[in-house]
């Protein structure tokens, strides 16, 4: 093999989508939406169970720095699911 052959051949990749992740984030995503959305209060349900499981210092957080995380995990899980359905395209 010649170097522009192994080149051609180290440039490809499996284009196969795994539904595993896709999955995971079409999961993710409503569930980040509903907490960024604060639909029925679920931002606050979320945070007062999670003062009640989770020990340690939890007071210094509040509902508002949950929503922000719900913001990420929606935002991260929209391209992640965007990615697999394109490599599922393809």
């Amino acid at each position: 093999m010649n170097q522009v052959d192994m080149m051609e051949f180290a440039g490809r990749v499996s284009s196969d989508m795994h539904v595993g992740r896709a999955v995971l984030f079409g999961i993710m995503f409503p569930l980040g939406l509903v907490i960024v959305c604060n639909v029925a209060q679920m931002a606050d349900r979320v945070f007062l169970f999670l003062t009640d499981v989770v020990p340690g210092p939890v007071e210094r957080a509040s509902s508002r720095s949950l929503r922000f995380a719900g913001g990420i995990i929606t935002f991260i899980s929209l391209i992640g699911l965007a990615v697999e359905i394109r490599m599922g395209l393809t």
